[in-house]
């Protein structure tokens, strides 16, 4: 209730701003981005998508971004989107994963080969209202989805089954958690930032995150294995305050719109794509590192393993079946270009 009322009052509040200065001044609005200013999620993504959305917005709209923990982090961004401290926000799903058990189907085992289009095919669901309604206390603008984790350790190989047993594998989300113990690990949940020390330090054994994240939060440096497969995706989110972008004038909602949805899907797809083949490769030809698959029997066995962790989402999600059923036939569907 607290939340709601505070958010009510940022609505008016920036309708009041905008009715006293008129069209001649800008409504000005925060998008916070938690990690560090360097990166081509700021600098390609959001950066660029703002000054794009200020542009189109004929002088209504001057969005400016806040980069680092100031205005929250990656546990608390999205009650800070909620309560107001900022207008929009970029967040990632996994620390506040059990509100949004639908938007979990991205995040099952073997579901998708790649970001695009698992990211492409949960937006899709969220237009058809199969996951609407988990984010209509927000105004969504992107899904993002960050391809395939994989399994990185530090000099300790992982072939079989056998090698996962009594692991301590770092897991985002209760999905990945499921599959970590499926395959015989211990899962253990942390922020990314902790991540780094954790390995060096040997509190965790293995780190489960997709390749943007090596290079980004400097993995690399602690870790050696990675064995590719597609375990889960992580996702992330772009959203806006509800009641800010009701109060804003039809202009500026005009150019957020414009920007926002699948096309902005898209854009952070091809941003996370160039950021996964930056970081696979950088490893690929370092010294002393190995990146290593299944063989195809191996494969079949860790398959076989999962496979309770789906059925499991399935029983636990309103109309689960519905919603992977639509998931996996609206990433067919970008598979044949659809």
């Amino acid at each position: 209730m607290k939340n709601r009322l505070a958010a009510i009052a940022l609505g008016l509040a920036v309708a009041a701003l905008y009715a006293t200065t008129g069209a001649a001044e800008p409504v000005k609005l925060k998008f916070a981005y938690p990690s560090a200013p360097q990166g081509p999620l700021p600098n390609q993504g959001f950066i660029p998508w703002t000054e794009e959305v200020n542009r189109d917005s004929d002088g209504t709209l001057e969005i400016k971004v806040f980069a680092g923990p100031t205005l929250g982090n990656y546990g608390n961004i999205y009650e800070r989107l909620l309560s107001g401290v900022t207008e929009i926000a970029w967040g990632i799903i996994g620390p506040i994963s059990s509100q949004f058990p639908k938007t979990n189907v991205v995040t099952l085992p073997f579901e998708s080969r790649d970001g695009r289009e698992a990211a492409v095919a949960l937006w899709r669901l969220y237009e058809r209202g199969l996951i609407a309604e988990e984010w209509d206390k927000v105004k969504l603008l992107d899904l993002s989805v960050f391809p395939n984790v994989l399994l990185h350790s530090r000099g300790r190989q992982i072939k079989t089954l056998a090698d996962m047993k009594g692991l301590k594998v770092s897991a985002e989300g209760r999905y990945v958690g499921l599959s970590v113990q499926r395959l015989g690990g211990a899962p253990v949940t942390m922020p990314v930032t902790q991540l780094y020390q954790s390995i060096d330090r040997g509190l965790i054994d293995v780190i489960a995150i997709a390749w943007p994240a090596i290079v980004t939060f400097k993995l690399n440096e602690v870790t050696s294995y990675h064995l590719e497969i597609p375990l889960a995706n992580d996702d992330g989110f772009v959203a806006m305050n509800k009641a800010a972008y009701a109060g804003l004038p039809a202009k500026a909602r005009a150019a957020i719109d414009k920007h926002s949805g699948e096309v902005f899907v898209k854009r952070m797809v091809g941003i996370i794509e160039g950021m996964t083949a930056r970081g696979r490769d950088i490893v690929k030809t370092s010294k002393d590192h190995t990146v290593a698959v299944l063989d195809p029997a191996e494969e079949a066995r860790w398959r076989q393993a999962l496979a309770p962790v789906t059925a499991q989402w399935v029983k636990d999600t309103p109309n689960g079946a519905a919603i992977l059923a639509a998931f996996r036939e609206e990433v067919r569907k970008v598979r044949t270009g659809m």
